[in-house]
């Protein structure tokens, strides 16, 4: 009965505080593609394309740093604090960018924002895998980076009314305030990374987290390292880097770049681009909005499907049809048609997440993290080459068609990579990699058979 009434929290806190945190994520990232076509149209600090361009790739370019660096974060660190610092920052920045007095302040606004987005993803993915059954955990990544996509929803749909009532000042100032809000909740409800814990000696930490969160299967593997000095030696990066992993890792990186192109360049210039072709700002934005609904449902539906029936054959589906649909744009098709051809883009940018869910059951756990911070991070550069590349094609002579085009492109380069990753390494006897519970059950002197003796 004692033990039942500790049991406060289960791993579905985590799920929905961190889905919470990727929704804010999602909304405060976004936003710029939604105040875009004002700021264009009313002409703000005099900015031009190729410089809008610019600004959405800067808060990427924040992103692939903080992706960067979480890595490192964590392992000192942990990963709640790392989190809520995460948190803090968009949450600060983003508010800030509502009082913005030139466009170079605002500038490096949304990049010091970009760095708690950045922060904050990996984190969140890697949190939530540890917490939650390993069979689901693909359906579970599904669910925290649906928050990417439900946040663009809320911002379109706040954009809509708020825009012509406000200004485009009030969403920044909604999305801190809310942000701010978050933080507290976060700070309530977060564990630490049991994985963590136990790594660093703290194992009865790490059991009283076990229990208190009513953790399947006991816990990660992965704190048994503790007990495995030379394990831990070795780097996790030089791992991700070596002959076991290196050619997977370098396919992840590159899959990550072309599929985070074409996310962020759609997310930052849609409602632009199809401004610039005669569509009024509300329909604009409603172009965005139906994006972002597909994007949920891509990343709940294709997650799920990678988890039933794998992960490389669901990504490389989803980027072939993306890059088909993306070249039915080129016709130019009626206004309703377009609706649906969005909410299919916007299905397939699920892919990514998808990718994610992919490296997280493909490493071992004590290197999730950082093959996961590597992939955000590096591949942070498509999404900053995206903006830019829209930018420069649409005050050129291919404008829009161009744009697409090149989108298509790139998701076939996409599943070529992805279809291209070898299978994953198998535990060796005489190296054994940490696997899923087992080593931390006995980390922990527990096991699944034995919970209820405890």
């Amino acid at each position: 009965m004692l033990k039942n009434r500790t049991r406060r929290y289960s791993s579905r806190t985590v799920v929905l505080t961190c889905l919470a945190i990727t929704i804010l994520d999602g909304f405060d990232l976004l936003v710029f593609g939604a105040t875009l076509p004002t700021l264009l149209e009313t002409g703000q600090w005099g900015m031009t394309t190729v410089e809008a361009g610019f600004i959405g790739s800067l808060s990427l370019f924040g992103m692939m740093f903080g992706a960067l660096y979480v890595g490192y974060l964590t392992d000192r660190l942990g990963r709640r604090p790392t989190l809520l610092t995460s948190v803090a920052l968009f949450a600060l920045f983003t508010g800030l960018c509502a009082v913005a007095p030139s466009l170079e302040i605002f500038g490096a606004l949304r990049f010091l924002g970009g760095l708690g987005f950045g922060g904050a993803l990996p984190t969140v993915i890697a949190l939530t895998m540890e917490y939650v059954r390993s069979e689901r955990r693909q359906l579970a990544n599904g669910v925290i980076q649906s928050g990417i996509a439900l946040g663009g929803v809320i911002v379109s749909l706040t954009a809509i009314v708020i825009i012509p009532m406000l200004g485009w000042r009030a969403l920044y100032a909604i999305g801190g305030i809310l942000s701010l809000a978050l933080l507290a909740v976060a700070y309530r409800n977060l564990p630490e990374s049991m994985a963590f814990l136990s790594a660093k000696g703290r194992v009865e930490e790490a059991r009283a987290l076990a229990e208190k969160y009513a953790v399947p299967d006991t816990a990660e593997s992965a704190v048994a390292l503790a007990a495995r000095p030379s394990r831990s030696e070795q780097s996790s990066l030089r791992r991700l880097l070596g002959l076991e992993y290196g050619r997977a890792t370098l396919l992840f990186l590159l899959t990550t770049f072309c599929a985070l192109l074409v996310a962020f360049g759609m997310q930052t210039w849609i409602p632009q681009i199809l401004r610039s072709s005669g569509y009024e700002l509300g329909s604009a934005l409603a172009f965005l909005l139906m994006f972002n609904v597909g994007s949920i449902a891509g990343t709940l539906f294709l997650n799920y499907s990678a988890g039933r029936w794998g992960p490389r054959r669901t990504i490389v589906t989803g980027f072939l049809v993306g890059a088909v649909s993306i070249i039915v744009l080129t016709m130019h098709p009626p206004q309703t048609a377009v609706f649906v051809i969005m909410v299919v883009i916007g299905f397939c940018t699920g892919s990514q997440p998808a990718v994610y869910g992919f490296i997280g059951v493909y490493y071992p756990v004590m290197m999730r993290g950082t093959a996961l911070g590597s992939a955000a991070g590096v591949g942070r550069l498509g999404g900053i080459t995206g903006p830019l590349l829209v930018g420069f094609v649409m005050s050129s002579s291919f404008g829009s068609t161009g744009v697409f085009i090149t989108f298509a492109i790139v998701g076939v380069i996409a599943a070529v990579f992805i279809g291209s990753i070898p299978r994953a390494p198998r535990p060796s006897v005489k190296q054994p990699i940490a696997s899923d519970h087992a080593d931390l059950e006995q980390a922990l002197g527990t096991s699944s058979t034995g919970k209820g003796e405890s």
